[in-house]
């Protein structure tokens, strides 16, 4: 196996773990969020991004192997890809991107493009 793999693996088990904590304790690592629905969308978020970290892995790991063809991995990747997406559009944290936004806004006033 090679180091990618197993970078992916380490990757998706720990947003797995993070994903099962933040739904198990109704709580976010750090404590800025309070509202329950968001604290569950950010558990289902780690967990989606996690199977699409181990879909990568298994996929990668079976042709290396010689576990499965090059056809079951491009379906694995596909369906990593539709939970990344899903991810992202629907359970993604908004607040992250907000925050981000405000302070490249503070940073440049008066800047126009």
């Amino acid at each position: 196996m090679d180091g990618v793999t197993i970078v992916l693996a380490a990757m998706g088990l720990g947003e797995l773990f993070l994903g099962l904590y933040v739904l198990a304790a109704g709580r976010v690592p750090g404590g800025r969020v309070k509202d329950p629905e968001q604290i569950r969308k950010f558990g289902v978020f780690y967990i989606l991004v996690s199977g699409f970290l181990l879909l990568q892995a298994v996929g990668n790991a079976g042709v290396q192997f010689d576990l499965f063809s090059w056809g079951v991995q491009a379906v694995l990747v596909l369906l990593s890809f539709v939970l990344g997406v899903i991810a992202l559009t629907r359970y993604r944290p908004r607040f992250v991107l907000t925050k981000w936004r405000r302070g490249a806004e503070q940073t440049t006033p008066g800047h126009r493009d």
